[in-house]
């Protein structure tokens, strides 16, 4: 949108250039998006230049007037009007000029009304005619740190400022800021006024300083890089981070805002790359994907970004490898998401160094803590990322599961809590936990006030997700032991016996499969369990007492008026299915006086006869 709304304007730049420089002034998506909204919702900027406007229209016809544009306008300064080559922004979209910017103000050496060109080491303004020249700060400077840290020279407090900032002015601020404070040498570099003093800090431990020493964070107290400014106060990246996490607008993950969306939102890094916004055509595909990499011909998935096939450095075996930044080595995707025994603490982690024999966790790869980073929430997860480390990322899932409206695990439902947040590989139990199925169940059974117990379970939908849900609250205590085949066994009888339409043939089948096949198998399993082979061999006689009762009722029968004529012709018919359970049926009916006068004749394979049929008398 941006190219061809400058083409509409510019005929002396070609759209290639134009490209070119709109992806040098706004490197990120977010810039360009902002660019191209402000340039769709007012395009005269680009034949007016006047503000107010966002800054980055400003960047752009700043480049492009470089560049060589003779249509598009020079941005207009908003105090006086005036096209400039260069402006400087202010807030509100006001950019402007630097006579315009630099306002005058009172000298603090001839307390005259003049332009501001410098500043004195109480901060007061300076004009070019009385510049600070109140002793010398850097000799000054460096009599201080050589007194506090014999070891350095002159030369090297020099050296080590000249890196530090280049620019006098700057020099002597630093200069000024250390002799004010001579303990940011010592430990207080927290307090630095200036990024600048950091970096001289730095030169000096790394030029040998043993007694000026580089600051730790003041929220983590940790020795790392301080680059943000926390009130007042220098810290980590870290702690910066973990102080502005919010919850992501999308998907309720506690980050540090990644961007934000057109209503201000904020978003989380992961939900960013995911928006359909930023999802780009892969060049390999063709598919809309998010980017993992760009290639010179544009960007690429992550199926179809390069990736060679070379040896890994744990497992040995030769495989599409990523070059690890722990080792420097390649590993395979076998083995970045392999959890196993450490071999050298014997911590059950992901494998991060070593062989495949004798693997390694993060903490044993690299023993060094400045090198690794930290989860924020458990603090002792050794990892490269500073987000949530899986164990904890699986803890808040479950709880966000288990918990309710309210947020807080009841009793009963502690150890199901346990034993899936403290799972040996958390990996496979959030994949588990990701399915709709798996986690809409745990959300019923987490805001249902009653208490689990089997029969809250049997009044929910039958599934497999509920059957493998009820034994791993089993095992885990939750619920007491039950004999889970026979249950199923009682439920399906019920529904086989409730099938029947005429109550007669009800009665019979409900005596026969519970009051004889039932009433057998409890006595016989005491405190055992049923065996899949004994919940099968009662399903098949009642089905068989069922087809036959079916088989009657279609010719017009019922079983007390069933004759030994009857039974044959259903023995020598097509229908006769499951012969043997179906003898045991017509024995018991007989027994139980549901049918007379009925002998069941059994063809069975005798040896003798060479495997030919022969008909006995079951009665």
């Amino acid at each position: 949108m941006i190219v061809r709304l400058v083409g509409n304007v510019e005929r002396h730049l070609d759209a290639d250039r134009v490209r070119e420089i709109v992806c040098t002034v706004m490197r990120e998506r977010a810039g360009r998006r902002r660019l191209a909204q402000a340039l769709h919702d007012d395009p005269s900027l680009l034949r007016t230049g006047r503000p107010p406007a966002p800054f980055c229209v400003a960047r752009l016809l700043m480049a492009l007037r470089e560049a060589g544009a003779q249509d598009i306008a020079l941005p207009r300064c908003g105090e006086c009007g005036r096209g400039r080559p260069y402006v400087g922004s202010r807030s509100g979209g006001r950019w402007g000029c630097s006579p315009c910017f630099d306002k005058p103000a009172v000298c603090a050496g001839c307390r005259q009304q003049r332009r501001v060109v410098s500043r004195d080491r109480n901060g007061g303004p300076r004009c070019a005619k009385c510049p600070d020249t109140t002793g010398d700060p850097l000799a000054e400077l460096t009599r201080l740190v050589t007194a506090v840290d014999p070891v350095l020279t002159a030369d090297t407090v020099r050296s080590a400022l000249e890196r530090a900032t280049v620019r006098t002015a700057g020099q002597r601020r630093l200069a000024w800021a250390v002799i004010a404070q001579p303990d940011l040498l010592t430990g207080a570099g927290y307090d630095a006024p200036t990024p600048a003093v950091l970096r001289f800090i730095g030169e000096l431990v790394q030029a040998g300083a043993t007694t000026v020493v580089n600051p730790a964070c003041f929220r983590c107290q940790e020795v790392k890089t301080l680059s943000k400014l926390l009130d007042g106060k220098r810290v980590c990246r870290n702690c910066f981070a973990r102080n502005s996490a919010v919850p992501c607008i999308r998907c309720g993950a506690i980050r540090e805002p990644a961007a934000r969306d057109a209503e201000g939102h904020p978003l989380c890094p992961n939900c960013l790359v995911s928006d359909p916004v930023n999802l780009e055509e892969c060049r390999g595909c063709g598919r809309r994907q998010k980017v993992a990499v760009r290639l010179p011909d544009g960007p690429r998935c992550a199926n179809c970004r390069p990736r060679n096939a070379t040896q890994c450095g744990i497992c040995g075996r030769t495989a599409v490898c990523e070059i690890s930044r722990v080792t420097g080595d390649p590993w395979c995707n076998r083995c970045q998401l392999r959890w196993t025994p450490c071999s050298g603490c014997g911590t059950v982690d992901h494998v991060r160094g070593g062989t495949w024999d004798a693997p390694l966790c993060a903490k044993c790869t690299n023993p060094d803590p400045d090198f690794w980073g930290r989860c924020p929430v458990c603090r002792t997860t050794w990892q490269l990322s500073t987000r949530p480390c899986q164990r904890c990322a699986l803890d808040q899932l479950v709880r966000d599961l288990l918990g309710g409206d309210t947020g807080t695990i009841r009793q009963d439902l502690v150890p199901l809590y346990e034993a899936l947040s403290g799972a040996e590989r958390p990996t496979s139990t959030m994949f588990w936990l990701s399915g709709s199925k798996v986690s809409i169940l745990l959300q019923q059974i987490g805001r249902d006030e009653r208490p689990v117990t089997h029969k809250t379970l049997d009044e929910l939908p039958t599934s497999k997700v509920l059957a493998h849900l009820r034994s791993v609250m089993v095992a885990t205590g939750a619920l007491p032991p039950r004999d889970e085949r026979f249950v199923v066994l009682e439920g399906w009888i019920t529904a086989a016996v409730q099938a029947r339409t005429d109550p007669t043939e009800r009665r019979i089948l409900h005596g026969y499969a519970v009051w004889h096949h039932l009433r057998r198998l409890r006595r016989r399993l005491g405190k055992e369990h049923t065996t899949h082979l004994q919940a099968l061999n009662v399903r098949c006689h009642v089905t068989a007492a069922a087809n036959f009762l079916d088989w009657l009722a279609g010719n017009g029968l019922t079983l007390s008026d069933c004759t030994q004529a009857d039974l044959e012709h259903w023995t020598s018919g097509s229908e006769a299915a499951y012969q043997d359970e179906t003898g045991h049926f017509v024995r018991w009916s007989v027994q139980h006086h549901h049918a007379r006068g009925l002998t069941y004749l059994q063809l069975y394979a005798c040896p003798a006869s060479g495997g030919h049929p022969h008909t006995d008398l079951v009665q």
